[in-house]
């Protein structure tokens, strides 16, 4: 331990001479003063180290044993320091400009970190927190984040809280998306529920209104599954005709239908042959300092693909507010190529397979089994999708009337007449 406390403090190597050395040692030993590593050369020198703290009592202690001091050398954390500080200022200088720029300029956003959103792009949360003062570059103490987080909550109504907290350079914005309201069950409008396809029912369930049809039965397109028209039943011998009771019928009809998709494209197109022309373009980013260079001039003509590259700079993972973006024009002329039918065939496929998957979405339904028929006719390439399904066919058409009004036998009967509830 006192070893290192010795490297840290420094120390200095001496070389003692005169004709009686061990008084120097002697006074040293009653005035306290340490010494260790003692070496004799001969009978009247020896060297030894002292603390570098302790070189002015030395030289007087020196004087009073009558000896010469020479010093060899100096050893230690104190003396790179000393010596720094002598013949290195400007590096000193350089590291004091250095900490004062990191301590003034780590109070800068540099980071905005987003969580919590799933609906909401963070770019759209980003642009509304950009105009309430939260961007890369602002000053952070300046920013008061309960304000600046109720400014922007303002502008997403599709957002139920946001926070702003502020860690130094990194600023982390906590929000929470509006849970969607379920739809409300108009029961007050007579409605019936009609097939919005052709096919089998396979299970028919009504919470209210009466049933026009079993499982098992073939359906068509348009047909009315569940009517919102009740006939109330007569008491057993009663001679009074009691009429129908209008209802918003509602219910689910799941039923194994049929669907049939098709996409068409030519057989012959037109494809890129480009000219060699490039023009190149680079954009700056720094904070809030834009720059724009250019290497040549833009591409004449009407013809070019326009490819724009921006790499960010990261700091150990995370994303820097500084970026290069390189914007590449290439001109080019089209000539007539014919399409490779295998490619283009498979590209249908997968587009007729995603609009099968949103109908099949949005009817909660799901595909059995699917079958594609490919054929070229007329110059055009043609797949077909065929599909068998199993979906909800239930959709709720509204009719005139009011509901809970009786229709007795003399009475007016239910209008007939419907009108999509879209």
């Amino acid at each position: 331990m006192k070893k290192l406390i010795n490297l840290l403090l420094g120390y200095v190597e001496i070389a003692v001479t005169g004709a009686f050395p061990e008084r120097l040692l002697n006074l040293c030993a009653q005035n306290r003063l340490p010494f260790w590593r003692l070496r004799w050369t001969d009978e009247t020198s020896f060297t030894f180290r002292v603390a570098l703290r302790d070189r002015k009592r030395l030289d007087e202690l020196a004087r009073r044993a009558m000896c010469d001091l020479e010093e060899r050398s100096r050893q230690g954390a104190a003396v790179a320091a000393e010596r720094m500080v002598e013949h290195r200022w400007g590096f000193l200088l350089g590291l004091g400009f250095c900490v004062l720029a990191v301590s003034f300029l780590s109070r800068f956003l540099l980071v905005i970190e987003v969580t919590g959103n799933e609906r909401v792009p963070t770019a759209v949360i980003l642009s509304q927190l950009q105009r309430a003062g939260v961007r890369p570059g602002a000053f952070g103490p300046a920013i008061r984040e309960r304000e600046a987080a109720n400014t922007a909550l303002l502008g997403l109504p599709e957002l139920s809280y946001l926070a702003v907290n502020i860690y130094g350079t990194r600023a982390e914005i906590i929000v929470r998306e509006v849970e969607k309201a379920p739809e409300l069950l108009k029961e007050d409008v007579p409605a019936d529920v009609v097939a919005a396809a052709d096919g089998i029912i396979e299970d028919i369930q009504t919470d209210s209104g009466r049933a026009m049809f079993q499982d098992g039965d073939v359906v068509a397109k348009g047909e009315t599954l569940i009517s919102g028209v009740l006939d109330l039943k007569e008491p057993e011998g009663g001679t009074v005709d009691l009429g129908s009771l209008v209802v918003h019928a509602a219910g689910s009809v799941t039923a194994r239908t049929w669907r049939t998709l098709e996409e068409t494209i030519p057989l012959t197109g037109q494809g890129k042959e480009y000219t060699g022309e490039e023009a190149r373009a680079y954009h700056i980013k720094i904070l809030w300092l834009e720059l724009d260079f250019f290497e040549n001039s833009s591409i004449s003509g009407g013809r070019y693909d326009k490819i724009t590259k921006t790499a960010d700079l990261t700091l150990f993972g995370r994303p820097m507010p500084a970026s290069l973006t390189t914007v590449t024009c290439r001109g080019y002329t089209l000539r007539e190529e014919p399409v490779d039918t295998e490619a283009a065939a498979g590209e249908l496929k997968e587009l007729l397979l995603f609009r099968l998957e949103e109908l099949m979405e949005e009817r909660k339904g799901e595909a059995l089994r699917t079958d594609f028929v490919t054929r070229q006719e007329n110059g055009r390439l043609t797949v077909t999708l065929l599909a068998e399904c199993r979906e909800e066919i239930g959709r709720t058409v509204e009719r005139d009337g009011e509901v809970g009004r009786v229709y007795g036998g003399s009475a007016a009967t239910p209008p007939e007449d419907t009108k999509d509830n879209g």
